[in-house]
């Protein structure tokens, strides 16, 4: 009876190591409150594995698909839709601060700097901006080869297992490129002149087309961090960032 016990254990504990996550050896375990160790383990993350790893839940970051992405503002009537998408440059990211990782926490702060950022995509664009009518759908690209980012993720603990795990509740990205470009292919069913047109006004006023839709933009950069995020808080054990 005894040795069935043991073997019953034993199977549980292998179970649980294979459906709970681990950080790798090279990357190094904090201690709280260890914000300048804990910054420096999320680049090392970065840096060693941009194509991912399932040890921990981490999916490829040299492209991150989103099947729907919307950027679009009621009060002016406009809407830009894309499918399909494709985000690369998230492998260049470097955080530069973080706080709020402690015992009992409860909301995150990340600075980061994001280089060469891009989206590729199937759009689909009607409504106004900056006194312009656009209308029209085909492929699309947004790029800037630098922008600042100010996350702010509220998170809550949930125990499983005898761990405990992060959840999302919340987040909200703050978005400052440097830099911006868009271009949006056929416009107008496809009026070669009006779509040069639009485009070259879009990019030579491309700060006053980021501020009308800064806030949809920050959205559109948050679902791109929770499809990272969710996967590895799935995976790994909020326990298991730090040193015991």
């Amino acid at each position: 009876m005894l040795k069935h016990y043991l073997i019953i254990v034993i199977v549980l504990c292998g179970l649980c190591d294979i459906y709970s996550g681990s950080l790798p050896p090279d990357i190094d375990r904090c201690k709280v409150l260890d914000n300048v160790c804990i910054m420096k383990a999320m680049n090392d993350v970065i840096r060693l594995y941009p194509n991912g790893n399932p040890s921990f839940g981490l999916i490829d970051l040299t492209q991150i698909k989103l099947q729907k992405l919307i950027i679009s503002d009621s009060a002016r009537h406009f809407d830009l839709t894309f499918e399909n998408a494709v985000v690369t440059g998230i492998e260049n990211i470097k955080v530069v601060s973080v706080s709020g990782f402690d015992p009992s926490i409860s909301k995150i702060v990340v600075n980061l700097e994001i280089q060469n950022g891009k989206l590729n995509g199937d759009y689909k664009v009607n409504g106004n901006i900056l006194r312009l009518q656009l209308k029209g759908q085909g492929k699309a690209e947004m790029k800037s080869t630098r922008c600042m980012c100010k996350l702010m993720i509220d998170v809550k603990l949930e125990k499983r297992n005898g761990k405990n795990y992060l959840a999302i509740k919340r987040m909200k990205a703050e978005l400052q490129p440097k830099d911006f470009h868009i271009r949006l292919d056929n416009l107008f069913d496809g009026n070669k002149e009006l779509t040069d047109s639009i485009n070259e006004t879009l990019n030579k006023n491309w700060r006053d087309f980021w501020n009308e839709l800064r806030d949809d933009f920050g959205n559109a950069f948050v679902a791109v961090v929770q499809n990272i995020l969710d996967n590895v808080f799935k995976e790994l054990s909020y326990d298991d960032f730090y040193i015991n």
